[in-house]
């Protein structure tokens, strides 16, 4: 790699050095001017970046193992001598895969002042931030560590860690946001937390910090004055919008859907109607704060306007951003405790008695109006 040249800059395409000249004195379409080599070297590094994270994201990638599609594991299969079910077929490739993997350390927090149980642990893609937040008595603790980016794998350690909160609280739940800029993204991390020592909850959205070009993280300004919105009814689950500009949560609570948008010191926190009908055809007119018709365990964003939410008493209902509408039209057997969206047209509801069931659209044009194939049939 050439070395850097104070007042000149290397065209790797050339293999010379250009002298920068002042953008005020260039001529127009200079390809040299200050203003000109600040965008070069700034496409640079974002395709640099792109390039380490293609080449993390492929070793940290699970792939399927080659000898699983070899035919002498299915030959008994094949010439009958033994029969073999689908699902006892997909157990035994579990157990394959479960036989591979191995036991490992990414980062022993500090336990601060004393030792904690790690209940949730989220890592950024982009920045690689590690967050952890656990419990013990009445009290959590969330972390924060940074990674050494100087390497081509991420690593962790002690010097690099943070603690974001320390508070008589529960942690609930937390995630990962992003606002994007024209050039950068923030991050934006929200914890909800409650059973505090007046029964209250309150939600905690902050930004956090990504590296610089020299790979330093610098804490954005708005961090030194953290904001905490107040509720009375308890927090259970979180999930971030997947895209957008803006930093969007929805956020599941024992008074129904709320969603949690904003940025900087300006969050603004607004709850969404139930429907009218739910899965017995019978309209609740009045749902109690805490009963199993208004408490949402899981959220999904089955889309950037659309979504779904599972409440205790074993609902499952839609609502859409565009038109501030709600529809329930599922039901699982027992009450939902977490969703996970597949694709666009299917998603996966786990109740709390371990039972899985998959919903799937029969309608391919799912993507242009979600909630009125939703009242279609399922197969």
């Amino acid at each position: 790699m050439n070395r850097e040249i104070p007042g000149f800059y290397y065209d790797p395409e050339k293999k010379k050095y250009f002298k920068i000249e002042a953008s005020h004195k260039a001529p127009a379409g200079s390809q040299y001017s200050k203003d000109a080599v600040k965008r070069k070297r700034k496409d640079q590094e974002k395709r640099q970046r792109k390039v380490h994270l293609t080449r993390r994201i492929a070793k940290e990638k699970i792939k399927r193992a080659a000898f699983l599609a070899n035919p002498l594991i299915g030959a008994e299969r094949e010439i009958g001598t033994q029969l073999v079910t689908k699902s006892s077929r997909q157990d035994q490739r579990g157990l394959l895969y479960a036989s591979q993997l191995r036991r490992n350390q990414l980062h022993q927090f500090e336990p601060w002042p004393d030792e904690y149980s790690i209940k949730h642990v989220l890592r950024n893609q982009r920045s690689g931030i590690l967050v952890a937040s656990g419990h013990r008595g009445g009290e959590s603790s969330v972390s924060i560590c940074f990674p050494d980016c100087d390497q081509e794998k991420w690593t962790y350690n002690r010097t690099m860690e943070r603690v974001l909160f320390k508070e008589p609280y529960r942690v609930c739940c937390s995630s990962f946001g992003h606002h994007n800029r024209s050039t950068t993204a923030d991050v934006i991390y929200a914890t909800t937390m409650d059973s505090g020592p007046n029964g209250d909850s309150f939600l905690a959205p902050r930004m956090l910090p990504d590296p610089d070009e020299g790979g330093d993280y610098r804490w954005p300004p708005s961090f030194s004055h953290p904001v905490r919105l107040r509720m009375a009814s308890s927090l259970w689950c979180s999930a971030p919008c997947p895209v957008g500009t803006m930093p969007f949560f929805a956020i599941g609570t024992s008074d129904g859907l709320h969603t949690l948008e904003g940025f900087g010191s300006y969050w603004a926190l607004s709850k969404k109607s139930f429907a009218n009908d739910v899965y017995s055809g019978k309209p609740i007119l009045h749902r109690r704060i805490d009963s199993s018709h208004a408490l949402v365990t899981s959220v999904e964003w089955l889309s950037a306007q659309v979504i779904a939410a599972g409440l205790k008493d074993s609902a499952i209902f839609l609502h859409d951003l565009r038109s501030a509408g709600t529809a329930t039209r599922l039901q699982h057997s027992h009450a939902v405790t977490k969703i996970k969206s597949v694709d666009p047209y299917r998603m996966v509801v786990a109740g709390i008695n371990s039972d899985n069931y998959t919903r799937r659209v029969s309608d391919t044009k799912v993507a242009e109006n979600l909630l009125r194939l939703f009242t279609r049939d399922y197969t």
